[in-house]
């Protein structure tokens, strides 16, 4: 019995997994057990239904004002805690180290040039007004990356202004070159005691550091860029002394220059590799409402924002402790986007203040599509969700507080209209308002109740919760496994447990075998097998069993690769159902594991009446004890694999066949094919990047839990295997494997953008007849829908392919052999169509056709352009192959 999971020599190996059918929510360290959560009075869960709801962190960044009313951060940190709260974002450094910054800055400019040009201190913005996203204002940029140092300063500029129609930024002054000043003597200065916000202390257990967002890491200009450089690395290294590990840090102002803001970050990562950075963007762009009709007008590019991300990820090089935090969205967004987000390394999701709305009982509460993307975040990211961070709740306009039923306190002076913790209120209104808190806390209690996954995702993600390993052990390369090799690993029998868990599976396989028995019994030579046998045993005084001939009379069943014996038992269960005469059955079993012999024997003896003769060999060097022997009418096999065919089973098949009745032999499955699509799964890619193996782009993996998505509209079939009677005794012994060779061609139409990171394999098989399992991606998830014995196998491509929308994409794939190896090859190219002017082609056209067409220049023909293409991965099994012995 081979499947996508199996047992390896990795630690990691899913041998580990509990076997129970369901698990208990009371012994998952990683269960959600706080008092107002419903998951409470559960005790079990269905594996399949539904995902066991994990502990996931709330978090919230006090306002300034908020944390002016505490006297140390840690008595504000300790205050939130007390109330609930898992973690706090502070800023590292306030308005002093900013001003600090600001004079040097001045002061070096004025001394340290070079050229002596003449520049201007006087500039009509300061830095912070550049922070527009894609020449907008981004809301969410102000509110959650807003720190008490990021207010505007007339009398601070870097000589810039933005361009808010053009979304780019200008020089008021003229520009001024990276020689003009001697940045090898450029020496920022550290923050002091009385420019940090935090200090050591238990509390940073429980700290979120948010860095500076006055800088400008996509500034053009050599000094600034150095300058905000300078700061931001100040503040990490400050943060990662007191122990805080976990940064936030603002978008880029500038689209056009991304790649300048990437450089830094991929700097400060490289600089202090022990520290995590969270780069802050909205999960989509806002719709803008159309000034004259009122309308709401839908964003042109929906994966903008994700596209920022993509651009900085990849130049930073999928560094592992680079992460994004979204910003929850205003309106309802397409599925799409939450769906790619959903395989992004997401560390915070962040919840303003403003996404809540007043329920019936003046309670805050999410709009459903907020509440589904949550849930979705908590089940799809169980073994390590996001923090639902909360920002903005402390600072909320009075009359809005109020219809929340709030605890506001009316502060005094001019104009004041924001709420604010009272210090001397009860513990509640101390640590700010809990109301919200508390809302979420129930919105993940009730994750379990709304199941956003298919049954195979929630299987394995229940599984892995089981095992409470660490982000570390997750996110590490162990957690890829290499296909099974047949023929050379034998299954440990914690592994058997996990796969015959799969009961659809089961089921299948028996109303198979339910089908195929009762056409052959059907058969005139078979008519003997629905006569009753009664206690004078006058059939088998008919039959003779004691003659020469008796077996041949036989209906003979041969069960290939079985494991522990759940075919076995089905097939029983199959001859019960039809009331079949058992004495007229003989059934046969190959197994080449010899601990799982031991088993079957003990199963023979105890439960099946030693009617099973059990063979310990590999299947395709089996012989017959005796000639009788042969002749059989009905093969099952369970050799499948994730690609169907990469576990051998055509080869193992071919060597049997010689045996089996030339003219009445039923194959279960009587055929298999198998399927490719194009992946996007930036987790999976880093992964293999990481591993030390020159040849780890030559080889395909099953990916246990990562996250991908298909970019693809549909899968590609390649290729199918049917089984069946062919090969003659005298074929055999010339037999060689060149029938087993495969190759396929196959075009794909790619609608969205993104990256492909690699192919992603799947196969379906007709068990006999109408009865069909498949792990193909359809809507409703594989067939039948419980199916979760497979894993999608994984073909990685070294150099990822970033296409547009409307692309298409060309697969080559081959199944080659030679001498005892079996290999896989595989490859992409992608095109693109573009208009051009039919009279390009004028030179192909006939004169009459091209006075036809004169004239008419605006006609346009599509011309296909190649965009990108990959090498040959595997060539000649290098990296990877099956062996025949």
């Amino acid at each position: 019995m081979t499947r996508g999971y199996h047992a390896s020599s990795s630690s990691f190996s899913l041998k580990y997994m509990h076997s129970n059918s369901s698990i208990s929510t009371q012994t998952n360290a990683r269960t959600n057990t706080n008092k107002s959560s419903p998951t409470k009075a559960i005790t079990e869960i269905d594996q399949f239904s539904s995902v066991v709801t994990p502990h996931v962190e709330i978090g919230i960044k006090p306002s300034p004002l908020t944390s002016a009313l505490m006297k140390t951060d840690r008595l504000l940190v300790e205050s939130l805690s007390s109330a609930g709260y898992d973690c706090v974002v502070l800023p590292i450094t306030n308005a002093r180290y900013k001003g600090n910054c600001k004079n040097y800055f001045l002061e070096f400019r004025k001394r340290n040039m070079i050229h002596g040009l003449n520049t201007s201190d006087d500039a009509p913005t300061d830095g912070n007004s550049t922070s527009e996203y894609h020449g907008r204002s981004s809301s969410y940029s102000s509110s959650i990356m807003d720190t008490p140092s990021s207010g505007n300063d007339p009398n601070f500029s870097y000589e810039t202004s933005f361009d808010h129609e053009n979304g780019t930024t200008q020089n008021n002054t003229e520009s001024v070159d990276e020689a003009t000043y001697d940045l090898d003597i450029l020496d920022v200065p550290y923050p002091e005691l009385s420019e940090v916000n935090v200090v050591n202390g238990p509390h940073i257990s429980k700290t979120v550091g948010l860095l500076s967002s006055w800088v400008e890491l996509d500034n053009e200009n050599g000094l600034i860029n150095e300058f905000s450089l300078q700061v931001i690395s100040n503040e990490v290294s400050y943060a990662q002394y007191i122990g805080i590990h976990s940064l936030l840090i603002a978008p880029p102002k500038n689209m056009s220059n991304l790649q300048i803001y990437a450089a830094n970050i991929n700097t400060i990562l490289e600089k202090f590799p022990e520290v995590c950075i969270s780069v802050s963007l909205p999960m989509c762009e806002d719709s803008v409402r159309d000034p004259t009709s009122g309308k709401i007008i839908p964003t042109t590019d929906p994966f903008s924002t994700w596209d920022v991300w993509n651009s900085i990820r990849i130049q930073c090089n999928y560094n592992m402790h680079l992460s994004v935090s979204l910003g929850s969205p205003k309106t309802n967004i397409s599925q799409n986007v939450v769906d790619r987000w959903l395989l992004e390394p997401v560390r915070f999701y962040l919840l303003s203040s403003y996404r809540f709305i007043p329920n019936s009982k003046h309670y805050p509460v999410l709009n459903k599509f907020n509440q589904l993307i949550i849930w979705k975040f908590i089940q799809r990211k169980a073994l390590y969700p996001p923090v639902l961070l909360l920002h903005g709740i402390d600072k909320l306009k009075k009359e809005f507080a109020e219809s929340l039923n709030l605890n506001v306190r009316s502060s005094t002076g001019s104009g004041s209209q924001n709420s604010e913790m009272n210090p001397d209120d009860d513990k509640s209104s101390k640590s700010g308002n809990t109301s919200f808190l508390e809302y979420l806390r129930y919105l993940v209690g009730m994750s379990y109740k709304n199941n956003q996954l298919l049954p195979l995702e929630n299987f394995t993600i229940n599984n892995f919760l089981s095992l409470n390993l660490s982000f570390d052990k997750l996110m590490s390369p162990e957690s890829l496994q290499s296909p099974l090799s047949p023929l050379t690993v034998n299954l440990d029998n914690n592994t058997y447990n996990v796969f015959e868990q799969d009961h659809a599976k089961y089921d299948a396989y028996e109303r198979a075998i339910i089908a195929a028995l009762r056409d052959l019994s059907a058969i005139d030579r078979f008519s003997y097998l629905s006569q009753k046998i009664g206690n004078n045993n006058k059939s088998c005084q008919t039959l003779k069993f004691g003659s020469d001939n008796a077996n041949d009379l036989k209906l003979k069943i041969l069960v290939v690769g079985s494991g522990r014996g759940p075919l076995i038992k089905r097939l029983f269960s199959a001859i019960e159902k039809l009331d079949l005469n058992i004495n007229h059955i003989s059934i046969t079993t190959i197994e080449k594991n010899p601990n799982a012999i031991i088993y079957l024997q003990e199963r023979n003896r105890e439960r099946w009446g030693n009617r099973v003769t059990i063979y310990n060999c590999d299947v395709r060097h089996w012989k017959p004890t005796y000639e009788a022997e042969v002749g059989f009418h009905l093969v099952i096999s369970e050799m499948l694999g994730s690609f169907g065919c990469n576990e051998l089973a055509p080869e193992c098949l071919d060597s049997i066949q010689r045996y089996c009745d030339r003219k009445n032999c039923i194959f279960i499955p009587q055929k298999f094919t198998s399927y490719v699509a194009p992946v996007i799964s930036p987790s999976l890619f880093s992964k293999v990047c990481r591993i030390k193996d020159k040849h780890k782009f030559d080889r395909p993996y099953l990916p246990v839990w990562d996250e991908m998505d298909l970019m693809s509209t549909d899968y590609a079939k390649v290729w199918t295997f049917n089984s069946k009677t062919c090969l003659t005794v005298k074929d055999y012994s010339i037999f060689d494997n060149k029938h087993n060779k495969r190759q396929a061609h196959v075009i794909l139409k790619c609608h969205r953008k993104g990256t492909i990171h690699g192919l992603i394999g799947y196969f379906s098989a007709i068990l006999y007849k109408r009865v069909e399992i498949s792990t193909c991606p359809t809507g409703l998830g594989p067939e039948p829908r419980n199916l979760v014995s497979w894993l999608p196998i994984y073909f990685p491509i070294e150099q990822p392919i970033y296409i547009t929308d409307d692309q298409e994409l060309s697969i080559f794939m081959k199944r080659e052999y030679k001498d005892t190896r079996v290999w896989y090859e595989w490859s992409m190219e992608a095109f693109i169509y573009l208009l051009s002017p039919s009279q390009r082609l004028s030179t192909s056209i006939s004169n009459d056709q091209s006075s036809a067409i004169s004239g008419k220049s605006a006609e346009a023909s599509q011309v296909r352009v190649r965009t990108a293409a990959t090498r040959i991965h595997n060539p000649a099994g290098k990296g990877y192959c099956m062996k025949l012995c």
